[in-house]
């Protein structure tokens, strides 16, 4: 019985000194920020799109189908906030008569 304890002791010991090397290794290579670019999703009458502007920055726009506008975003990460960058009249540039 005492070895038995012993063994799984020693398993579970060597075991965490594994994970915990692995650990260490996988969050020495510095930080790197997940970047979504070109992703597109929609819902309802909204259709949003990703897109880079520089290499560490990414827009989001945001079309509203019903409303016929575009708005176009930023993510501040020392805020952690949207900011609004632009909004554009999409009836006024379709040329459509919809007020």
């Amino acid at each position: 019985m005492r070895n038995n304890q012993n063994l799984a002791i020693g398993v579970l010991t060597v075991t965490a000194v594994i994970l915990f090397v692995g650990t260490i290794l996988s969050t020495a290579g510095g930080r790197s920020d997940a970047m979504a670019f070109g992703q597109l999703d929609r819902g309802g009458d909204y259709i949003l799109l990703t897109g880079q502007f520089t290499e560490n920055r990414e827009l989001l726009y945001v079309t509203d189908a019903a409303a016929q506008r575009l708005n176009v975003y930023s993510y501040e990460t020392s805020t952690r906030q949207f900011v609004l960058w632009d909004t554009v009249n999409l009836a006024r540039m379709s040329g459509s008569r919809r007020k």
